[in-house]
């Protein structure tokens, strides 16, 4: 009977040692899976990498960006016939001018455009000659006036639209309208623009009529 009981205990025993390894084993397992899974979150969780190519995108597009301005202005030699080619002037230069485009004579032809407004110009101080035409900033920005057909450009303005090879000066009260007109022609294909500086305040003497 001793013997048949040790004999009869011994898989009980057995089975309790097995249930304990297993029970141990699962312990170890469930541990060593959650390191790996931490691990694992860790390792894919990678926000400064995913910044530096968000950034290196951006400064991608900023270099292009600053590539095509500097295309735009470049006085590259194989490229300067066709370039536009912008000069600012003063009083004498635009006294010259106005001579010559009264007169007929000159090796050019300038069209000298005052991008004041009508009302601004006839309220203040005139027109520096008869032969200067009226076009307002305004409507060469909202009209893109130096787009248009020249049959419509001649009877929305009332005079004809300048040729592409002419010369274009432009004038305003003192000279920041005047640029942004010349940029806007140059955009729209002119070549050789003129942008007299002092503007009315200069030629008339502003504050005589300005205050």
């Amino acid at each position: 009977d001793l013997c048949s009981c040790h004999v009869h205990q011994a898989p009980s025993k057995m089975r309790l040692t097995l249930s304990l390894i297993l029970v141990i084993t699962n312990s170890s397992t469930i541990r060593a899976l959650l390191s790996y899974r931490s691990c694992f979150v860790s390792r894919v969780s990678l926000p400064p990498q995913k910044s530096s190519v968000s950034l290196s995108l951006l400064g991608g597009r900023r270099s292009a960006t600053d590539n095509l301005q500097r295309t735009f202005l470049s006085s590259d030699d194989s490229n300067e016939e066709q370039q536009p080619r912008l000069t600012n002037i003063g009083k004498t230069e635009m006294t010259e001018i106005l001579a010559h485009v009264e007169n007929g004579t000159g090796d050019e032809n300038y069209v000298v455009i005052d991008v004041r407004g009508a009302n601004e110009i006839m309220m203040g101080t005139g027109l520096m000659s008869s032969d200067v035409k009226i076009l307002p900033l305004p409507e060469i920005t909202n009209m893109d006036a130096f787009n248009m057909g020249d049959e419509t450009f001649e009877a929305q303005f009332n005079f004809p639209k300048p040729n592409a090879d002419d010369t274009v000066v432009f004038t305003c009260k003192a000279g920041p309208r005047a640029q942004q007109a010349a940029q806007r022609a140059a955009m729209s294909g002119y070549k050789t623009i003129i942008v007299y500086e002092g503007g009315a305040d200069d030629w008339f003497g502003g504050e005589l009529f300005y205050t």
